[in-house]
């Protein structure tokens, strides 16, 4: 049998062991709680100080075990950065939600700013207040009911990671609420409007001076196009869209074009209105290498490029102002019904509107399709769910009305007639 070193003294008839590390003079203490071992310090460098302050130590853990308690105390931030490594491990993984990116901004801008130096498992109800209020001053407005739930996932994830190491219990877990702001009706292009908006991006297009001017107008104007009739969001689907995930299917002997995307709900194939292929294929030969052959030849050669950036580089926020710029110049940045600016999103609503009101296409097709909840849809597109129910909501035409009295006309020898006989009488 080995012999026990010096700097290694068992305590608590053995449940517990204080020994030293080379690098420092205080006494350690270890111990096995739950199944698992655990090391903390008494920074005690006398040996008798140190087994009094490591029996507290281990009575205090042996307590909180039974009463299912945590055992360790840690940081907000300590667990937030944990769960931060973690999300990106699955992000770099695939096996991430595309929302995860968006948990990690909040986490990293609110969550740690706020709750940093608080213990994970003293959050209550009443510092989730406090952290109310301060959220609406550094965000300058009330935040919408949308922004709270991403910021309420984020802080469950939070949570979630206090639990699975015991920094927390269950029961310790406060509950969420959601007081934001409801969503108003998103500003998007009636059909006339984006008849208007087509006629003057071919104008805008042809004026632009030669160069870098010419390269960036043509490719918003088709950006434009493909997002008005694919319903696929502007940034995180069109911008990541490379030319590889682009391709045709045959269903019932016709063909159609499919987008395979991936953004905000995660990967999906998006099909395309026709009118999409005439689009792409006038992009692709803004690029002299690609001009020879088809479009279908083009597709078959699986480039591993992106689509709409320019050198390789995300422009969803140059594209997003040049695109109000122009909206400004054709009187069309505002949408009359909700006073509220149009923006590249705006297509996708546009997109979402026509397709219930001309293509008579299902809710519940509509939210597969555009990577959404049928929730979400009824929620926003109300109003032209109602419109195509006007017939029944209004009554029928042919309803009936009340009959109208009809008055018999005398004819003159029916008058004369009847005058005769009152003389005769």
């Amino acid at each position: 049998m080995p012999l026990k070193s010096d700097d290694t003294v068992h305590i608590l008839e053995s449940k517990a062991t204080l020994f030293k590390r080379s690098n420092s003079p205080h006494w350690h203490v270890r111990y096995k709680i739950h199944g698992n071992w655990l090391r903390t310090t008494t920074k005690c460098e006398d040996l008798q100080q140190a087994k009094q302050v490591a029996t507290d130590i281990v009575i205090d853990a042996t307590y909180k075990e039974k009463n299912s308690l945590p055992i360790v105390n840690k940081r907000f931030k300590s667990v937030a950065k944990l769960t931060i490594r973690r999300l990106e491990e699955l992000i770099k993984s695939g096996r991430g939600k595309a929302t995860y990116k968006t948990y990690i901004q909040v986490i990293n801008k609110y969550l740690i700013e706020y709750f940093g130096n608080h213990n994970v498992d003293k959050i209550n109800n009443a510092l989730l207040v406090k952290f109310e209020k301060w959220r609406i001053e550094q965000m300058g407005r009330l935040p919408s009911a949308s922004v709270i739930n991403n910021h309420n996932s984020a802080l469950n994830q939070v949570f979630d990671e206090a639990l699975e190491r015991g920094y927390m219990t269950k029961f310790q877990v406060p509950m969420l609420r959601n007081f934001g702001v409801k969503t108003v009706r998103r500003p998007d292009f009636t059909l006339d409007e984006y008849k208007l908006l087509y006629k003057y991006m071919r104008k805008w297009a042809h004026e632009a001076r030669s160069g870098m001017e010419t390269l960036v107008r043509q490719t918003v104007r088709n950006y434009v196009l493909v997002l008005a009739n694919s319903g696929i969001r502007a940034g995180t689907e069109a911008m990541n869209l490379k030319w590889k995930q682009i391709g045709y299917f045959t269903e019932n002997g016709k063909r159609y074009l499919a987008l395979n995307v991936d953004g905000k709900t995660g990967a999906r194939e998006v099909i395309c209105r026709h009118s999409v292929v005439y689009y792409l294929n006038r992009h692709r030969l803004l690029n002299p290498k690609w001009t020879d052959g088809t479009f279908e030849e083009f597709l078959k050669k699986k480039h591993d490029s992106y689509v709409f950036r320019i050198n390789d580089r995300d422009k969803t926020s140059d594209f997003g102002k040049v695109f109000a710029k122009m909206l400004g110049e054709c009187e069309l940045l505002y949408d009359t019904r909700t006073n509220n600016p149009r923006s590249l999103y705006s297509l996708r609503h546009y997109y979402a509107t026509m397709a219930l009101t001309y293509d008579r296409m299902t809710v519940y097709t509509l939210a597969k399709h555009m990577g959404t909840s049928v929730k979400m849809i009824e929620d926003h597109y109300g109003h032209v769910l109602l419109r195509k129910k006007a017939s029944e909501i209004a009554g029928s035409n042919n309803a009936p009305t009340k009959k109208k009295r009809t008055i018999r006309k005398k004819t003159t020898k029916a008058i004369v007639k009847k005058n005769v006989n009152k003389v005769k009488q």
